[in-house]
């Protein structure tokens, strides 16, 4: 089996069924996108990950990247790649032609991403950190700085990061302590320590951009007085993007890590630094938002390009591993097991829910920015929003839940590295916790997203849910129509009782945001399992009995949700602190 195969049929089938790119391609802002356009991009993806990047995933955990003499070295082979893949124009698929990108649909770069990340994430978290951090610029630097480094970072001649976390300061960054001092030329001098940045340094491009968090002296303490500050690497001596002495950026350390050991994770030392404020100050935590839909869904990509990868690993091992049988007849393959089928169904299932949710919020956000009138985008915006906490969320654990039944169906084998099942457990790990950890997202869903507008992401989701429902009356999509309608009716319960939470007992509703969210994903999940079975064509057969085990295995879990939404805080505060510090 070779090291990563793209899974092209069901990329392919999302593309041209599910969120159609032809549909797209009929809008203005993407006429310059065609079926053949849309399938090449798709194909030579393909061709790359599995030809460059799958080889290297293996090779870049065991090796690892490390800081040698001030400098990150990575793995054999990663810096070549990185060469290949800006030199294919891969950096720049969805961003705007005016800035050096292809201006694809994002439900293009998605698929591409989801490619990169299943041959080998360490490499996907560069990119990632590059086209989040052009967004930012493009969106909120003046022309002079936008125009100097947007076009580097676009080709990926210069790499970026994005430096928020201090030891004080992950996820309540309003406490962050690095500080900046305005010069008379107009750019700031930063001081300060920020911890685990991705790619804080490496050895694949001249120049890295910082784009780093700091409170101006004298602004006032908390969120409101964070600045945002584009911070080079090198300094840049012209308007072109020419290079001069480095500027006073240290790595002083990489990170010992659970997985992604090729990927640095670093701790970055500002010592007077020049850097150059993005946008106003005290906008920093605002502008720096620009990039949270981006990260939100490439994360959540990330899990489904790890949940397949080793879904298609888990299966080739079980047609292939004799155990069991007749004790007078031959081994048979324990694919022919029912707990191991059991396990296989759960994967595939989880995987294509999963797979397909992502690339619809991708859709959305494509046509929030390209639909035909006002009223039709900022619907498509709002249910984006809408999906995007819980395809974070629901996506990264669904990598790492399904990377887990790999392991157990490979049995021993999967515990050792040789099978290379157990790297996908390792490094998929860290998505639930990075660019907002999970328990953020379902507090962000039920506090925010929930109750915004009076509540009209929600209702647009369960809008579009209730409109499917109602296509059709094929006998052989009644399981998953029945439970999908059947756990709409107890999410939209559990709605009502978590808006009185909001309104009433925040404490309640925060303690049953983690289920609510789950609730919302397993609806979401058999939503496009539902539009997936309703497919006409090859695979359909296939496609309705995975939507049939979704409906009667995997839904299942609605009940036991919506009576942990509903259980409030007492229970989570029975113990006091005291309790807690007897059983530390």
């Amino acid at each position: 089996m070779s090291e990563y195969a793209p899974p092209l049929d069901n990329i392919n089938f999302l593309l041209k069924h599910l969120v159609p790119v032809q549909a797209l391609a009929r809008l203005p802002r993407y006429s310059h996108v065609d079926a053949e356009l849309s399938d090449a991009v798709v194909a030579e993806a393909a061709r790359f990950t599995s030809e460059v990047l799958g080889p290297l995933n293996g090779i870049g955990d065991r090796v690892g990247s490390h800081l040698v003499g001030g400098r990150v070295i990575t793995p054999p082979g990663f810096r070549e790649a990185y060469r290949q893949y800006a030199e294919g124009g891969w950096v720049g698929v969805d961003l705007p032609l005016e800035h050096g990108g292809q201006a694809l649909p994002r439900v293009l770069q998605i698929a591409v991403a989801e490619m990169v990340n299943g041959a080998c994430v360490s490499f996907g978290m560069l990119p990632l950190m590059e086209r989040a951090a052009t967004k930012v610029l493009i969106a909120h630097a003046d022309p002079a700085l936008r125009d100097c480094f947007v076009p580097h970072l676009a080709a990926g001649r210069w790499g970026a990061t994005i430096s928020m976390s201090e030891a004080g300061a992950g996820s309540d960054v309003g406490r962050a302590r690095t500080r900046a001092e305005r010069q008379s030329d107009g750019t700031y001098r930063l001081t300060g320590t920020k911890i685990f940045i991705t790619y804080g340094d490496q050895d694949f491009t001249d120049q890295i951009v910082h784009l780093v968090l700091a409170r101006v002296r004298g602004a006032p303490s908390g969120v409101k007085g964070l600045s945002l500050f584009a911070v080079p690497a090198r300094l840049v001596i012209d308007a072109e993007g020419g290079l001069g002495d480095p500027n006073r950026v240290v790595v002083s350390r990489v990170e010992e890590k659970m997985g992604l050991k090729a990927s640095p994770t670093c701790v970055v030392d500002f010592d007077g630094a020049a850097g150059h404020l993005i946008g106003q100050e005290g906008d920093g935590l605002r502008n720096i938002f620009t990039m949270v839909n981006a990260m939100r869904i490439e994360v959540a990509v990330q899990g489904v390009a790890v949940a397949g990868a080793a879904t298609r690993k888990a299966v080739g091992y079980a047609l292939s591993r004799p155990q069991g049988g007749p004790p007078e007849g031959d081994a048979v393959m324990i694919v022919e097991h029912p707990d191991v089928r059991r396990m296989l169904m759960t994967m595939v299932a989880r995987t294509d829910a999963m797979r397909a949710l992502v690339y619809e919020a991708a859709y959305q956000l494509d046509l929030s920015e390209g639909a035909a009138t006002p009223a039709e985008r900022q619907a498509a915006q709002a249910l984006a929003e809408w999906l995007l906490p819980v395809c974070k969320a629901c996506g990264s654990e669904a990598g790492f839940e399904v990377a887990n039944l790999a392991v157990q169906v490979h049995g021993g084998h999967g515990y050792v590295k040789d099978a290379g099942v157990e790297q996908y457990v390792r490094d998929s790990r860290v998505m639930s916790i990075y660019e907002g950890a999970n328990g953020i997202q379902a507090l962000d869903l039920v506090t925010r997203r929930l109750v915004r507008q009076q509540g009209q992401s929600y209702r647009l989701f369960v809008d579009r849910i209730r409109t499917d429902l109602a296509v059709g009356a094929d006998d052989r999509l009644g399981a998953i129509r029945t439970s999908v309608q059947r756990e709409l009716e107890r999410l939209e319960s559990c709605t009502a009782w978590i808006c009185q939470c909001v309104a009433d007992r925040p404490r309640d509703a925060a303690a049953g945001a983690t289920a609510y969210l789950a609730l919302v994903g397993l609806v979401a999940g058999g939503w496009m399992w539902l539009r997936m079975a309703a497919v006409d064509g090859a695979g359909q057969a296939t496609r309705q009995a995975l939507a049939r085990f979704y409906a009667d295995h995997l839904m299942a879990a609605g009940s036991s949700l919506a009576e942990q939404v509903r259980s409030g805080a007492a229970i989570v505060d029975a113990l006091t602190v005291e309790d807690w510090a007897r059983l530390a």
